[in-house]
């Protein structure tokens, strides 16, 4: 979703329909964009959880493997990695192509801005605090200073080109 965002936020806003604008404005409010991609994370491994279970195979002693395969192999499928890995590639990269390709017709989807919702409220819950704390000591040890500082460097070096 982030690709679909920072895709809409640079075109003209003739070509940016509502749907679109409210869902931008909402994401980038404040110090939601930051919480969303937090919150994301969090939604991200929690369906990761929900796929993987969903996806395994509980075969009982006397049940015959799947398909006549090995047991090394039946307890591979049986732990639901496999499903995850598919899940993962095939719904990760159909949303990125789509966001990609379509940014405005991807944030006016109709489930957008409960998505973000929800991020946020994740987020909100406190559950990945460790994340800002780790963020911080990251930021105290390699000295990064805001991308505001480097983007007055970066347009006096344009404009003296």
């Amino acid at each position: 979703m982030q690709v679909a965002l920072f895709a809409v936020i640079k075109m003209p806003l003739d070509t940016i329909n509502d749907v679109a604008k409210s869902n931008c404005e909402l994401a980038f409010d404040g110090d939601n964009l930051r919480s969303f991609l937090i919150g994301r994370q969090i939604c991200v491994t929690l369906c990761m959880f929900i796929v993987a279970r969903l996806t395994s195979i509980v075969l009982e002693e006397k049940d015959e493997n799947v398909l006549g395969v090995s047991d090394g192999l039946q307890e591979l499928f049986n732990s639901g990695i496999l499903g995850a890995i598919i899940t993962t590639i095939v719904a990760s990269l159909i949303w990125r192509i789509i966001a990609t390709s379509f940014p405005v017709a991807f944030l006016s989807l109709p489930f957008i801005r409960a998505f973000i919702n929800i991020c946020l409220f994740l987020e909100g819950t406190g559950l990945c605090s460790a994340a800002w704390v780790l963020a911080d000591l990251q930021k105290k040890v390699c000295t990064y200073k805001r991308d505001t500082a480097y983007m007055n460097t970066l347009h006096d070096l344009s404009s003296k080109v």
